[in-house]
């Protein structure tokens, strides 16, 4: 039998929610396939259709039990917090999770503002800051129940994100010396992460996704969408993605945003380079389960090596200054 398209499966999930849809418009696709859906009294929802185009993904993101423990999240900052926030709508059986053949569907309220591709205005980092700190402060309050399962940012991620680009490079795709660096920053980095204490102002549930696309601005009020990546982690997780959207001119300024409203540890730039390498590792293992990454990814690991990967690998700080590896 053919597997059935996303915009059919879609159909099919929403006959299972309590609302009278007049339309139905394609809005992305890459953890999962999101549809925009209008209802008869004007009210918008985010239909998300849990089938993923990245073929590296991991298969847990897409599991009912993981996908219901982020929405539990949601309600929670919703009942919690001031932040404007996607809110998870439950199907007629009172659930979550509405399954169409094998696949996962969720939906969530439509987050009204502008999304963007970067940063383009210091009140826009301002905001992101302080939402950012916002959302730590409730995770370091928050207690997840005890079914509450998310992917965790750990050493056999990022072992696993090194491992695939070694086969890149037997394969001929990457070059070995870049990925010899890449492995050198890599090793440090899961080193310096084995030894972070875990406790409640550190570490957490964290978004792990914070950057401009993942954001809807209302007049430069930042308001978090696409909670797809949450898990637990330390905090500064959330800081270190973002600054791959930041230049770092930049970045202190933002850390000393965040710093008002939630504590930094001692060694935060420390933390916060290792986090990044990490996490700009694990964004390569995704890129590779993307078709089109052939086009891009060889350059983005030579300047990522030359750059932020090569001088963490000397053991020189690359966080406040250098030029990043997106220019």
């Amino acid at each position: 039998m053919k597997r059935m398209d996303n915009a059919i499966i879609a159909q099919h999930a929403l006959t299972q929610y309590d609302i009278n849809v007049v339309s139905v418009s394609p809005i992305a696709q890459s953890g999962a396939a999101v549809f925009k859906i209008e209802d008869n009294r004007g009210l918008l929802y985010s239909l998300r259709v849990h089938k993923s185009k990245i073929s590296t993904l991991e298969m847990m993101w897409t599991r009912p039990d993981v996908l219901v423990s982020e929405l539990v999240w949601l309600d929670a900052l919703n009942r919690d917090t001031s932040l404007t926030l996607p809110v998870p709508k439950r199907n007629q059986q009172g659930s979550y999770v509405t399954q169409v053949d094998d696949i996962n569907c969720t939906m969530l309220s439509w987050v009204e503002g502008e999304q963007k591709q970067y940063f383009t205005s210091e009140q826009e980092l301002k905001s992101t800051a302080e939402m950012t700190a916002a959302l730590h402060h409730h995770a370091s309050k928050w207690q997840p129940p005890s079914s509450f399962v998310r992917p965790t940012v750990n050493r056999a991620r990022i072992q696993n994100a090194l491992d695939l680009l070694k086969q890149q490079v037997r394969e001929g795709l990457l070059d070995a010396y870049d990925v010899q660096i890449l492995e050198a920053a890599g090793e440090k980095a899961m080193a310096l992460l084995d030894t972070l204490p875990k406790n409640k102002l550190t570490w957490g549930v964290l978004h792990g996704d914070i950057v401009p696309p993942n954001i809807v601005f209302v007049d430069g009020v930042a308001n978090p969408i696409d909670f797809g990546a949450c898990g637990f982690g330390p905090f500064l997780t959330d800081i270190a993605i973002t600054f791959t959207f930041i230049h770092p001119n930049a970045r202190q300024q933002y850390i000393d945003w965040y710093g008002k409203h939630f504590p930094l540890p001692n060694d935060y730039v420390v933390q916060i380079e290792a986090l990044f390498i990490s996490l700009v590792l694990i964004g390569m293992r995704n890129a590779l389960g993307m078709p089109e990454s052939n086009n891009w990814l060889p350059t983005h690991v030579k300047k990522s090596a030359s750059r932020e990967f090569g001088r963490y690998a000397n053991g020189e700080s690359f966080l406040f200054t250098g030029t990043p590896f997106w220019k």
